[in-house]
């Protein structure tokens, strides 16, 4: 198994390290339930949408039949600038031979007393080389992930993958497969990026 990466099928051996609640793979009837979901899931993906950086609407039926690596980040400090410089890997490696779309959702509700802007968005795009016209990597509009105020997407990822809290800047790495079904949740971009890779290479 891939170090960091967790598919459907597999449970979240240390919740605590990575921040996930476990999948709940310990009984029958609810792993059936979810592969039932997977049935109808890729109508609900497509329904989704959420907001660019720049206040474009971006709605998910734009991913028709791609790749998505779907994430929530912070926007400071060494680790969000290596996590950004692993997923600029995805768009730039990754994205030209595959497709694979790129959704970065930034939010302050793991670092309190912050509260970033759309300017501190911005300045943190242009920071790690991100344009904001960038059609593989997309930074999104702040956003909530947690609790009764989650936007919907990760409500839905969330929701897929069996998780009840992210509970920090790039908790979870979420990757939907083309036919809009999730196929994994990775710890970290960087393990996300060696996924992707992975399967490029065979």
């Amino acid at each position: 198994r891939r170090q960091g990466f967790r598919t459907m099928a597999a449970a979240v051996e240390d919740s605590a390290t990575t921040g996930l609640g476990a999948y709940r793979t310990d009984g029958l009837e609810r792993v059936s339930v979810r592969e039932a979901a997977f049935h109808t899931g890729a109508n609900r993906f497509y329904r989704l949408e959420a907001t660019d950086a720049r206040g474009w609407p971006l709605p998910f039926e734009d991913l028709h039949h791609r790749k998505a690596v779907i994430v929530n980040i912070g926007i400071s400090g060494a680790t969000a600038r290596a996590e950004m410089a692993a997923l600029r890997r995805i768009s730039d490696e990754i994205a030209p031979r595959d497709g694979t779309r790129v959704l970065a959702f930034p939010t302050d509700e793991f670092s309190p007393g912050t509260t970033i802007t759309d300017a501190d968005i911005a300045a943190f795009a242009r920071e790690c080389g991100v344009h904001p016209r960038d059609a593989a990597l997309t930074i999104m509009a702040k956003t909530t992930v947690d609790g009764p105020d989650a936007h919907p997407v990760f409500r839905y990822l969330k929701a897929m993958a069996n998780i009840d809290t992210i509970g920090r800047d790039f908790g979870a790495c979420f990757y939907v497969n083309r036919n809009a079904h999730l196929q994994g949740v990775a710890a970290s971009a960087e393990a996300m990026y060696a996924v992707l890779k992975s399967e490029l290479e065979g």
